[in-house]
């Protein structure tokens, strides 16, 4: 809200108090609060907006008529001189009345109604617009109230006439205010002093608050404190929020002309988060204008110490109508996805569908991210249609819409009767696929990163044969802590075998090892990467009966998952997993 808007908006609350108690009291203080008493303050705009040029009605209530007057020049010598708006200005009645014969003359009943300005977008600098207003009583001589607004100026402002100025102040002349940031690193657990040193060419309100650095991973810090605050001569500042990232902003001050330091502390908490953060100050100097007509300056990133930032990875799932759903996840084995959110529909169209990695939680961005190589390795899929055309979707960083529209891999992928996203095989970067043929031989296609149509494979290269025994396989993340990507498969007997990856696209797994049985009780089995904030791959496995399982990795080959929890039923609602 602005200082005149809400000046204004304190002053009708207590003309509405005063108007009450006069009707309930006839004591000589409820005469005295009847009268009516007006005023008038200088005021700024921006271009291309419509002040409010009236009197405020400090007491009483204002049922007369209120003349305003406009004038180029200040309303201190002859009636009529400068009579009028800078040109390009515009005045119009509005809801008065133009007196006849005058320029820029107006009469205004009852309180609250006003001619209306408009500053023009191509304003100057310092354009003064001046007014005067005289209010005349019911039954009061109208003529010398017109004649006592053209000239307000003249004699010191009382209760029913005065003057006042509007200057023009471009975003050039804003600019002019500025702030630097002295933000020393958050120590983990400590406190740290930061400083903000304000150059106020302009009175006017300072807003701080703080937001994260873009192009990082993000989890919000949990309570860090703002307190400590410290100013100087000519500003009055107050703690409007002690805790970051509150809807307001933390620190709020009116400062006067004139260089200004304030200062305040910053707490953190045991074990935060290690982010970058940025201090952002709004500074408004306008009565009248919009939020973007404010200076806001925003500090280079500064570090919050602490333990890393592990990312989150999410579980996409298809129902039978082709919808896709989201299940982000929190972090807590115990309940390990939030409430489902919907991505996506017409997916009914394709037999198969794969991530080529887990979906991971990505860099942080304000706007919107389309494919590009800071989406990449973070969940792109492939899906095949009934005529064996492979489609590619990129991820992006598009709020409700994780994958970008899909382009074509091309056709005869029909001749695979299993396709699965297998991760970074050859360590390269970019993410791969492998395909089981009819035969059982199984193939590998590694990425090409590239975002053009057609080119998003190389030639498939042989990984080798006998690949029929399994019924699923299940890839994309590694399960052995090597950091490199493994496979797992399951036989028709139940049995599931890890494939360690070794980093080499000629031959990109060593010898299975033996997991172990009883996983014929599953339909769907998805290597998700890390639900559980530890650090190690995940896996969750859907039975017949429609219960979904978390299987915790360890990080070791020779017993990749802890026992099994259960995380919920329901889930034979989709007919895919991924």
């Amino acid at each position: 809200m602005r200082r005149a808007a809400r000046h204004i908006a304190a002053l009708s609350a207590a003309t509405g108090l005063l108007t009450v108690a006069t009707l309930a009291n006839s004591g000589p203080a409820a005469a005295e609060d009847n009268v009516v008493r007006l005023s008038a303050h200088d005021q700024s705009a921006a271009p291309g907006t419509a002040p409010r040029l009236s009197p405020v009605v400090e007491s009483g209530l204002a049922d007369g008529k209120t003349v305003i007057a406009f004038s180029t020049k200040p309303l201190t010598g002859t009636s009529g001189d400068g009579a009028g708006v800078p040109k390009g200005f515009t005045a119009s009645p509005s809801h008065c009345e133009e007196v006849a014969g005058l320029v820029a003359v107006y009469v205004c009943g009852p309180s609250g109604l006003r001619p209306e300005v408009r500053v023009p977008n191509d304003a100057a600098d310092m354009t003064t617009v001046y007014w005067g207003f005289a209010y005349v009583p019911k039954g009061g001589d109208l003529a010398a109230g017109i004649e006592a607004a053209r000239t307000a100026g003249a004699l010191p402002a009382d209760a029913t006439h005065g003057s006042a100025a509007l200057v023009v102040k471009t975003a050039t002349h804003a600019a002019l205010n500025t702030v630097d940031f002295d933000l020393p690193t958050l120590p983990n657990g400590g406190t740290v002093r930061q400083e903000l040193r304000v150059h106020a060419n302009d009175a006017g309100e300072l807003h701080l608050r703080f937001q994260p650095a873009e192009g990082q991973l993000w989890r919000q810090p949990e309570a860090i404190r703002l307190g400590g605050l410290t100013t100087g001569p000519g500003a009055s500042c107050s703690l409007t929020s002690t805790t970051l990232f509150s809807p307001q902003s933390n620190i709020a001050c009116r400062l006067q002309p004139g260089d200004h330091t304030i200062g305040y502390e910053l707490t953190a908490p045991q074990d935060q988060y290690a982010v970058r953060l940025q201090a952002v100050t709004r500074y408004d100097i306008y009565d009248f204008g919009t939020q973007y007509t404010d200076v806001t300056q925003t500090s280079d990133p500064f570090a919050t110490l602490g333990r890393s930032v592990p990312p989150r990875h999410t579980l996409l799932a298809r129902d039978g109508s082709g919808a896709m759903w989201l299940y982000a996840s929190t972090g807590q084995a115990a309940a390990p996805f939030y409430t489902r959110n919907q991505v996506g529909a017409g997916w009914q169209i394709y037999n198969t569908i794969t991530s080529l990695s887990p979906h991971k939680q990505g860099p942080y961005y304000r706007g919107d991210v389309k494919p590009s190589a800071v989406t990449r390795g973070l969940g792109d899929l492939v899906a095949r249609d009934a005529s064996g055309t492979l489609w590619y979707y990129d991820r992006q960083f598009v709020s409700g819409r994780p994958h970008a529209p899909r382009v074509k891999v091309g056709g005869g992928w029909n001749i695979y009767s299993q396709i699965t996203g297998a991760g970074d095989l050859d360590r390269d970067g970019l993410m791969d696929l492998v395909a089981r043929d009819k035969a059982g031989v199984l193939w590998l296609y590694q990425g090409t990163g590239s975002l053009t149509s057609g080119a998003r494979f190389k030639t498939r290269v042989k990984i080798g044969g006998g690949w029929s025994i399994y019924n699923q396989l299940a890839a994309g993340d590694d399960l052995n802590g090597d950091g490199r990507a493994d496979l797992l498969a399951r036989d028709a007997s139940g049995m599931l075998w890890l494939y360690k990856g070794t980093g080499k696209a000629t031959a990109p797994y060593a010898a299975r090892t033996k997991v172990g049985g009883g996983w014929n009780i599953y339909n769907q089995l998805v290597v998700t990467g890390d639900l559980t904030d530890d650090g190690k791959a995940d896996a969750v496995a859907r039975d017949k009966a429609g219960y979904l399982w978390l299987y915790k990795g360890t990080g070791s080959a020779a017993a990749p998952f802890t026992t099994r929890t259960r995380i919920g039923g329901g889930w034979n609602t989709y007919n895919q997993l991924f």
